[in-house]
């Protein structure tokens, strides 16, 4: 555990900060001709005890120099903009730009003047509701605050000497970074150094080209701000980002390092046990070799076959077998594609008279790639065949039949060869090893997605990992080339910096990025049941010595999956917690008009808010009867929260979280998962209340389902309606 470890302990016991809260309603942006903002500033001035100020497009900047000076001087406790969402203009509207200690977004342009009719009674009072709700949020919230750490590790830890570990090396070393640079093995290189040839990387992608490994082994080693240790491993790893502690073993010595962030580039292996391989004769035939044994026999100068050592004539290259089963050795789509092409020119240039068949179900050759892809189709004697392998088999003197069917030609076909050449897979080193072994309650290794490879938000943050500060490159990430590899790595280094300068100000990393929240436990009411410490996704909580739980600040990313977690609610932040949630709730004014069914929308920030904004900007209407709540993620959704919105008289819950899944795209890994799995405890609240169980719906929304928005909203209405009031309402 960091020297930086505490309990996550009463740090949060002065409260909300006192003061007058400020209002401000906004009327640029269509916002005026639909409301009656004098009203709406009425209601606020209700709430407050003070005036509020209706003004004209407040983004502009004549209108942000004139707020500014308005609130200059004040002894405001901060101000509340109804206006634009707070996903846009946030530089305009920041604390340090308006020159207070907090701003509170009140979005009334999005999700009422752009999507609900004019000057109608409902968008009037589903504006003040907002209004209402952004007041009481920032009547509970205390503004966040961290001072800068005084001693932050500056240097970095790359694991693993081959192409994307020496280019993050490399790449952070010319940052002006220290790096420690650890492989296994006694030489630089990984599997590059092992090639022949590459296939091209660069215009007119014609040509093989050498293998470009030689010269950044050298670099490396030359670089003043490296310290390379090979024949050496990672026996523990222990902190957070900013303060890791590793212990290395080299040749049965301990040397000890402190760094403030690694790069994760061990690589990849060969898949050779697949069951498939075996089926068609891998390891009980002699002529039938994987990719990488040819690529060794290329290597070596020496393509012949195993059994006698004759030179060979006709070989059958085998892409991707068994890729319907979803074995792990599919993956590699591209390299393994583009590999094969590679290697058949390597036939064509030892032996000009040799025939290569590539055969194949799907063939990947993605962009400039395909400029290679035409030019080893026009070699003589390269053949491109589609069809699906049903069998291998052996016949006399070591030859070999490729049968195949679903062919183009539309039946079972063979085709005699010398060889055959499987394309094996690349799976990552970490699917059964820890490599790091992290001193950390949830486990040694880096947790992992399907086949192994290292689990991350794939899309929007391609090179984290669930242990912050621990970047993933090549092809422990996914199946990568050189080429995208070398990109890789120096992205994964990049971050592994960023994050070290954000930790440096006690600031999260991706995706909130920059917040100084972190969670705090009434520990008197702590029950020590440790959900916080399993369903962190960052594992960012641990045990102290009493079990309390002991929070890893750098480790957090600040998602709330934790406060969602604790069955007794005493997790929160300053800026977040189960009662302002229930504050903004309480704040709704509930009609017992069966026909305005009142309903709140608990959204995840990071997809399903942004498609409501994106509905909005479309212009895409929905009942005004629904109030959105955004939620850090889905997953930090307590259920104390549903309960005290279905006791005191909410009509439903919409609850809507990012996808999840095999190929999903939580911001915060598992936040919907989890979501999903706490509905049992929803609906034991539901039938303690004597509710009807679908009051509460659980829905997954991307980002470009906005769309879908007002069609998910009015079938929810109706269904709401046709239930009834909720029974509580008015008690």
């Amino acid at each position: 555990m960091s020297s930086e470890a505490q309990p996550i302990s009463d740090q949060n016991e002065e409260g909300p900060q006192k003061g007058t809260l400020q209002a401000f309603v906004c009327e640029g942006c269509s916002i005026g001709e639909c409301l009656d903002t004098e009203k709406l500033a009425g209601a606020a001035s209700a709430e407050l005890g003070d005036p509020a100020k209706v003004r004209p497009a407040l983004c502009l900047p004549e209108n942000v120099e004139a707020l500014k000076q308005e609130l200059k001087g004040t002894s405001s406790a901060g101000v509340v903009l109804a206006a634009c969402s707070q996903r846009v203009n946030f530089d305009v509207f920041s604390p340090g730009s308006l020159e207070v200690d907090a701003v509170e977004r009140v979005n009334i342009r999005e999700l009422v003047a752009w999507t609900k009719p004019a000057q109608e009674e409902e968008t009037q009072l589903l504006a003040e509701d907002y209004l209402k709700m952004g007041i009481a949020k920032a009547k509970t919230t205390q503004q966040p605050h961290r001072e800068p750490k005084q001693v932050v590790e500056q240097g970095l830890l790359v694991v693993g000497g081959g192409i994307a570990g020496i280019t993050a090396a490399t790449e952070a070393a010319e940052a002006g970074r220290q790096v420690f640079l650890v492989e296994k093995e006694d030489e630089l290189g990984g599997w590059v150094a092992k090639l022949h040839k590459i296939y091209p990387t660069r215009t007119p992608f014609r040509d093989l080209e050498a293998v470009p490994i030689a010269e950044k082994i050298e670099a490396v080693k030359a670089h003043s701000n490296v310290q390379v240790f090979t024949s050496a491993e990672v026996k523990e790893a222990a902190g957070e980002p900013g303060d890791f502690k590793v212990r290395i073993e080299q040749n049965g010595n301990d040397i000890e390092v402190k760094v403030g962030a690694i790069v994760l580039a061990t690589g990849w292996k060969p898949h050779e046990d697949a069951p498939k391989l075996k089926e068609w004769g891998y390891g009980s035939s002699a002529n039938v070799v994987t990719n990488v044994q040819f690529e060794e026999m290329a290597r070596s100068g020496n393509i012949v076959r195993p059994s006698d050592g004759k030179s060979v004539g006709r070989v059958a290259f085998v892409q991707r077998p068994g890729l319907s089963e979803q074995h792990a050795f599919s993956y590699g789509v591209n390299t393994v594609d583009l590999t094969a092409m590679k290697q058949a020119l390597y036939l064509r240039e030892e032996n000009p008279d040799a025939k290569a068949y590539i055969i194949y179900e799907d063939l990947n050759a993605p962009g400039l790639y395909e400029d290679f892809y035409r030019r080893v189709q026009q070699e003589p004697n390269i053949y491109f065949t589609k069809g699906e392998v049903a069998a291998i088999s052996e016949i006399a003197e070591g030859d070999l039949v490729v049968e195949m069917e679903h062919s183009l030609v539309g039946e079972r076909v063979g085709v005699k060869v010398d060889l055959v050449v499987l394309a094996v897979g690349m799976v990552p080193v970490t699917a059964d090893s820890a490599v790091l072994n992290l001193l950390y309650r949830q486990g040694p290794g880096v947790p992992k997605a399907k086949f192994g490879f290292s689990d991350s938000n794939f899309i929007c943050f391609p090179y984290e990992t669930q242990r912050t500060g621990i970047y993933a490159a090549g092809s422990v990430r996914e199946a990568l080339d050189i080429s995208l590899s070398i990109e890789d790595a120096t992205g994964a280094a990049l971050k592994a910096i960023q994050s070290i300068e954000l930790i440096s100000r006690g600031a999260a990393t991706h995706p909130r990025s920059g917040d100084l929240s972190l969670p705090h436990t009434r520990t008197a009411g702590c029950t020590k049941c440790g959900r916080c410490t399993i369903e962190c996704p960052f594992s960012a909580i641990e045990l102290d010595d009493k079990q309390f739980p002991m929070l890893n600040p750098d480790r957090c990313r600040r998602c709330g999956i934790c406060m969602g977690a604790c069955p007794v609610q005493v997790i929160s932040f300053e800026d977040y917690s189960v009662d302002h949630l229930t504050a903004m709730i309480n704040a709704i004014d509930l009609p017992e008009d069966p026909e305005k069914p009142r309903i709140v929308a608990l959204v995840c920030e990071n997809d399903a808010y942004p498609a409501f904004d994106m509905a909005g900007i479309n212009r895409l209407s929905y009942e005004a009867g629904v109030r959105v709540i955004p939620l850090r993620c889905l997953g930090s959704l307590n259920a104390a929260v549903v309960a005290n919105a279905l006791s005191r008289g909410v009509d439903g819950l919409m609850l809507m979280g990012c996808k999840s899944g095999d190929d999903y795209q939580c911001h915060f890994i598992k936040g919907s998962e989890l979501a999903q799995k706490r509905l049992e405890n929803i609906q034991e609240t539901l039938d303690r209340l004597m509710l009807e169980s679908e009051r509460v719906n659980v829905s997954e929304v991307e980002i470009t389902d906005y769309d879908q928005i007002p069609d998910k909203v009015r079938q929810f209405t109706e269904e709401i309606k046709a239930m009834g009031p909720n029974p509580f309402k008015g008690f």
